[in-house]
């Protein structure tokens, strides 16, 4: 399953609209073998979309499994290191 993210927006901010797409890629993971999350045109993505449609996800899946059921595709420098820290300082808060 593809997940084109241009159709929910080019600039990606909210927890809100995050939380809404993480429902429906929770029910995606749970579907289907591999989730891709196609990202071109996507020009900003803020820490707290990220955190909240990506890295939440972590709350529900292992790492791992998340790492194995998705995949980024078409993502910028800027809009992966900032999915990348979203991650990072969810496994944090999770160590804590």
């Amino acid at each position: 399953m593809v997940i084109q993210f241009k159709n929910i927006g080019i600039h990606l901010g909210t927890r809100l609209l995050g939380a809404e797409v993480r429902s429906d890629i929770i029910e995606a993971i749970k579907t289907s073998d591999l989730v891709v999350f196609d990202l071109s045109e996507v020009e900003t993505i803020s820490n707290s979309f990220a955190d909240e449609c990506f890295a939440k996800l972590t709350l529900l899946f292992s790492l791992e499994e998340v790492k194995s059921k998705t995949t980024f595709i078409n993502a910028t420098p800027f809009i992966k290191s900032v999915i990348a820290n979203s991650f990072r300082e969810r496994l944090l808060l999770a160590d804590a």
